[in-house]
């Protein structure tokens, strides 16, 4: 099925600018991610797996052998992804013809081959503003029915961590977590052109914000999670130093990249401890090494939230449209579903999504913006994920998407329907949908002593 081409719309102010949002771009074996510049043609990248791939032989002669055999085929071996229990090798050819040969020869030798599905961004109009004192945008209202709870209601401790995947996290910006970290060690330098705390792009700064943007210090916003402790942040686009153009917008580092990238960027949010992982991005075409990737990832206990897409059609984006994931739509502040909001029927739940005041950072001094699409509606979803599953850490991923979509506010026609999915998400339903866990049983109580045996009658 073929995916529309999102675009995300943001105003609030003066002065429009245009923003890419982009997708993905993770790292290698050894090197880090890069994001992909929007206006670069890709070669025809493929996925290989099997049984005897280089997965396999990844030292030595054999290995050599084996990526010599792969060049022999035309293709050029560019990475080796080892995620999810498995191992992919990612090749290059030049053009869909070498790409058919390369496949033919390939599964002739028991091996699986299939496209590297490209993930693109589409372009996002923003306008920067700067509240005078703290707010709290309405969408955080909406998921706790009215009123954001006090800071002593939300976990003080995490042992779920939530990472989010996208363009960055600007460590820098008053408002947000200083104790976010670098998912993928070789993120952490500030010297990097890939370094987590810097975002060119201000998409992840801004789905950031959305989940943890910290509440009473009298500025900005507040976030599902006010000063969620413990986020884990990998890059996977918006790489410094990749402008053609003098310095501006748009940022041609906020590309695109490869679904085999975005693998490697949850197994990176794996290693690093997180439970939880928030996605802000999608494409067109499935992936079955995407998908079976993503569905290990949930069947080893990690809960992944991505946005449905804003195509405005019934057509699917993944990865959110894959059965492992929860795919969030979009609606506005009357609870109707966004105009650009995908529909289907694999849609899991919605969210606020039009007009979100986050925050972001450049091009000037870290502020806050109104973005509007299903990636503003995501970290809403998964910011109240992290706090269901930080208060009652005793569930499953399982037991805690079932609630969020149990909980749900029922919107549109009765029941789960393709627009909305089970309903606006809604942490006070989610929470009487889980319950508090269970006490313990109490222990038997005494059995009542049996009654004395009847007097003996007297003699006669």
């Amino acid at each position: 099925r073929q995916h529309t081409a999102q675009a995300e719309t943001a105003s609030r102010g003066s002065m429009p600018f245009v923003l890419f949002l982009a997708l993905l771009a993770s790292a290698t074996a050894a090197p880090t991610t890069k994001g992909r510049r929007a206006n670069e043609q890709p070669k025809v990248r493929l996925v290989v797996t099997g049984e005897t791939n280089v997965a396999r032989t990844t030292r030595g002669a054999r290995a050599s052998n084996r990526v010599a055999q792969m060049a022999a085929w035309g293709g050029n071996v560019t990475m080796t992804i080892r995620a999810a229990h498995n191992t992919f090798t990612v090749v290059e050819v030049a053009d869909p013809n070498e790409a058919r040969l390369f496949k033919e020869q390939a599964e002739r030798s028991g091996l699986r081959v299939e496209e590297d599905q490209r993930r693109y961004p589409g372009p996002s109009v923003a306008t920067r503003t700067q509240p005078l004192a703290e707010e709290t945008p309405w969408g955080i209202e909406r998921v706790y029915n009215g009123a954001v709870p006090n800071a002593s209601f939300f976990p003080s401790a995490v042992t779920h961590p939530l990472c989010i995947i996208d363009s960055g996290y600007l460590l820098t910006h008053p408002d947000l977590p200083s104790d976010a970290t670098a998912a993928d060690p070789l993120q952490a330098d500030p010297a990097g052109t890939m370094y987590f705390g810097g975002d060119l792009c201000n998409h992840g700064t801004h789905v950031a914000g959305t989940i943890a943007a910290i509440g009473g210090d009298g500025e900005g916003v507040v976030g599902v999670f006010p000063g969620a402790p413990g986020l884990k942040i990998v890059k996977v686009f918006g790489e410094a130093g990749q402008l053609d153009d003098p310095p501006g917008w748009p940022n041609e580092a906020c590309g695109w990249t490869y679904a085999s990238e975005l693998v490697d960027a949850v197994q990176r949010c794996v290693d690093s401890g997180a439970k939880i992982v928030s996605m802000s991005l999608g494409g067109g075409g499935p992936s079955s090494t995407e998908r079976d990737a993503f569905q290990t990832f949930f069947d080893d206990g990690i809960l992944i939230v991505a946005s449905a897409g804003n195509g405005g059609s019934s057509s699917y984006s993944y990865p959110a449209s894959y059965p492992s994931i929860m795919s969030v739509a979009a609606t506005d502040i009357s609870d109707a579903k966004a105009s650009f909001s995908q529909f289907n029927d694999e849609v899991d739940i919605a969210a606020p999504g039009v007009d979100v005041v986050s925050t972001v950072g450049p091009p000037s001094d870290p502020g806050y913006d109104s973005f509007s699409g299903t990636s503003m509606a995501a970290p809403h979803v998964s910011g109240l994920a992290m706090v269901l599953w930080n208060k009652y850490p005793s569930y499953t991923n399982a037991e805690v998407r079932t609630a969020l979509e149990g909980g749900a506010e029922d919107l549109g026609e009765p029941g789960r329907d393709n627009e909305f999915g089970h309903g606006l998400a809604n942490y006070q339903g989610a929470e009487m949908r889980l319950g508090a866990p269970s006490p313990p049983p109490s222990p038997p109580a005494t059995p009542p002593a049996p009654p004395p045996p009847p007097a003996l009658p007297p003699p006669s």
